[in-house]
């Protein structure tokens, strides 16, 4: 398990004849526009490439061209492949049932401060806010040509991980590849308009959830719960629900709570200070300083009280 830099990445893909491309469970916004745009790219450079995902892609990304040509395991009939090329994921385990089916050598391009290290090789830049930012990056440093296409799935990942470029992680490189991806054709106002895009039966469930919301520790903390009833009227589509309570001005900590079932809950936690990544890996998860995620084993009530815990 090796750190490489931009070369010896560069060296690796040159090799590569045929590449499986896959990103981690629960998709977002930066994982498929990555995927999207880095299958393009590849294809480009004369590569047979395969993206696979362990999961169902959310309708709301199918305005990007190539969305039809990823494939579930199921339909996946062959797995050979000279390297798995993993992007935007931080442990193994993220990438589903692809790391079991999936034999050849992993590559890795990621972002996230909590990676585990488990890919051959691993090109991590922990301070760029998108993984879509680096492939931007290596394009760029490649001359690899950005296709409109490419542009848009590239600019729509850089902006869904900074929050529209809102978040503590926007850096001036951050906005001068989003920059580029605008020069080479991406449209703002249309990312914009699919990715926010909301339903009469969201909103109705956001009514519900709102109820849920609990506030601990003076108001620093912040607690938006979805039980099992309501997680099967929303499906997996919570983007924007932990955002209702970041925002409150007293808010340090942000917690969104997830019911997968009376004994398993996911979190997502958003900070402004605070570290939460410190806060994810303690339940064995990770992400960034100040967005990060985890599972826990309890119910809802039982995740808040271990996590207030170790909130302190």
């Amino acid at each position: 398990m090796a750190m490489i830099n931009k070369k010896a990445l560069k060296t690796a893909l040159d090799k590569a004849q045929i590449i499986i491309l896959t990103v981690h469970v629960h998709p977002d916004g930066d994982a498929l526009g990555s995927l999207l745009a880095f299958y393009e790219a590849l294809t480009a450079q004369g590569k047979t490439v395969t993206m696979v995902v362990d999961d169902i892609i959310p309708e709301k990304y199918n305005f990007l061209a190539p969305v039809d040509k990823i494939h579930s395991i199921e339909t996946m009939t062959d797995w050979t492949t000279d390297m798995l090329l993993v992007l935007d994921a931080s442990t193994f385990e993220r990438i589903g049932r692809v790391g079991e089916l999936c034999k050849a050598p992993i590559y890795n391009i990621d972002h996230h401060i909590s990676n585990s290290h488990f890919a051959a090789g691993l090109y991590l830049l922990p301070e760029f806010a998108a993984t879509g930012e680096i492939l931007t990056d290596l394009c760029e440093s490649w001359n690899w040509p950005i296709t409109e296409t490419m542009a848009n799935a590239l600019y729509m990942a850089i902006a869904t991980d900074c929050g529209f470029f809102r978040f503590s992680n926007t850096t001036e490189n951050t906005l001068n590849m989003a920059a580029l991806c605008v020069k080479n054709g991406a449209k703002p106002n249309v990312i914009s308009e699919h990715v926010e895009v909301t339903t009469v039966a969201r909103i109705e469930v956001m009514k519900e959830a709102l109820q849920t919301i609990r506030f601990y520790k003076d108001g620093k903390v912040a607690v938006l719960a979805l039980d099992e009833a309501l997680m099967a009227k929303v499906g997996d589509d919570t983007d924007g629900y932990v955002d209702l309570i970041r925002n409150v001005d007293t808010v340090d900590i942000a917690i969104l709570l997830k019911a997968v079932d009376t004994n398993v809950t996911r979190v997502s936690l958003r900070a402004k200070v605070t570290d939460v990544n410190a806060i994810a890996n303690h339940f064995g998860g990770g992400g960034h300083v100040k967005a990060a995620g985890c599972t826990i084993q309890a119910n809802i009530d039982g995740a808040i009280e271990q996590l207030l815990t170790v909130i302190g």
